[in-house]
């Protein structure tokens, strides 16, 4: 099993975009947040500003992946109306992560501190990362910033266990 869940929620599939390159940077398995009544076309797109704004919480489809098994969890977002998007916030409330967590978010302008704010909350833990990307980013600087992120993922990964450690004896600390 691997070590990183990717789990993002994506309307446009901008945010899709963003966890696939992720998940391919990490080696980290992929689940998609889902709702159970899917919003396309106008009204969806108003029915997802009223529940961001509101801080509502969808019905989501059954996951695949447990989060709890992970060492690491990324949880990825769009920024509706410069709040959470509806399903991220209803996943957090129903998995909030057991270990470490990290942060990305795609939007047209603005929102992502608050958006952060929400998932730190929601989550009952600070991030050891976050990315934020606007929609013009994704097709210049999509992969330098991915490539960054996962840098700093990595960099802030718990320190491997040595063999004998890792074998079951104990090593006395100093």
């Amino acid at each position: 099993m691997k070590k990183t869940l990717v789990v993002y929620h994506s309307r446009s599939g901008h945010t899709r975009r963003v966890a696939q390159a992720l998940g391919r940077r990490l080696d980290a398995d992929l689940e998609e947040i889902r709702i159970v009544q899917p919003m396309g076309g106008a009204l969806g797109y108003a029915m997802c500003a009223i529940e961001a704004i509101a801080g509502l919480a969808p019905a989501l489809r059954p996951m695949h992946k447990d989060s709890a098994a992970y060492e690491l969890v990324v949880v990825g977002t769009p920024v509706w109306f410069w709040s959470l998007s509806s399903p991220v916030r209803s996943w957090l409330e129903r998995h909030p992560p057991k270990r470490r967590v990290a942060f990305f978010c795609t939007m047209g302008g603005s929102g992502a501190e608050r958006v952060f704010a929400t998932m730190a909350g929601l989550a009952g833990r600070e991030p050891i990362a976050t990315l934020a990307l606007l929609e013009k980013e994704l097709d210049g600087a999509l992969e330098q910033k991915v490539d960054a992120f996962a840098q700093r993922l990595q960099a802030n990964a718990p320190p491997r266990p040595t063999r004998r450690q890792a074998r079951g004896h104990a090593v006395p600390v100093s």
